[in-house]
């Protein structure tokens, strides 16, 4: 019995030092961004699609500036999904902050891509494509200069 203590207390601390030390093992996901489109971010030479949404191609110009001007000067942190971590070889999926800002929520509200509606219900955008849709923003407006702004870049 004294023999399986001791196996059990080697192990647990084995496995107490690995969790302590998984932060500074873990690659870190963070930088500034440069925005591909709508729902792809490149951070520190990693391509990161946004999960939960997808971009249509009408107006992605528009789109892609308005992600642009949203996320100019702020740093990005991306959390990659261990299920789904490499969509495509060379691209991760993952879910990306603006400080507390969550990029896929923001595109999805100011109308520049539409909700993935089989994403994991924590991260599922259709109240926010709804509400995109019903104030006519984004691809769901009328065109125009001001329809890239009306969102806000500070706007959550």
């Amino acid at each position: 019995m004294i023999p399986f203590a001791r196996l059990s207390a080697v192990i647990g601390l084995l496995f107490f030092a690995l969790l302590s030390f998984w932060p500074a093992v873990k690659k870190d996901h963070a930088g500034t961004a440069t925005v591909i489109d709508a729902v792809t971010l490149a951070v520190n030479g990693e391509t990161h699609r946004l999960y939960g949404v997808a971009a249509p191609r009408q107006r992605e110009a528009e789109a892609t500036a308005a992600l642009g001007t949203f996320l100019q000067g702020r740093t990005v942190q991306c959390e990659v999904l261990p299920d789904e971590s490499r969509e495509t070889p060379g691209r991760f999926v993952s879910i990306c902050y603006a400080g507390s800002d969550n990029i896929a929520a923001w595109v999805a509200r100011n109308g520049w891509a539409t909700a993935d509606r089989d994403a994991n219900r924590l991260y599922n955008y259709t109240t926010d494509e709804r509400t995109a849709r019903f104030l006519g923003m984004g691809i769901w407006g009328g065109g125009g200069p001001g329809a890239a702004s009306r969102g806000g870049a500070g706007q959550n």
